[in-house]
């Protein structure tokens, strides 16, 4: 197998999201992903040209990583002012 063929599968099993469809899947808007970015909590994403791209593993794993185990850990956060403005 060629080269080009192995980047065509590799590139295939991780969709790329655009900016639009995370906020989407995220049910927020393009200025609070921006914010996120200016903060450095958003999940990590690619610049190709002009479009920001999110793969969709990173962003699982962003997700993961702000899951709460209990409303006491909501109530921690909004008490210690540790919140990063992303709602999760």
């Amino acid at each position: 197998m060629n080269d080009h063929a192995e980047d065509d599968e590799n590139l295939s099993r991780t969709p790329l999201w655009t900016l639009n469809e995370l906020c989407t899947k995220l049910r927020v808007t393009p200025r609070t992903v921006h914010g996120w970015r200016r903060r450095g909590t958003a999940p990590a994403g690619y610049r190709v040209g002009r479009h920001l791209m999110f793969d969709e593993a990173d962003v699982r794993a962003w997700l993961e990583a702000r899951r709460t185990t209990s409303a006491t850990d909501d109530e921690t956060d909004e008490h210690t002012g540790t919140d990063d403005g992303s709602g999760w």
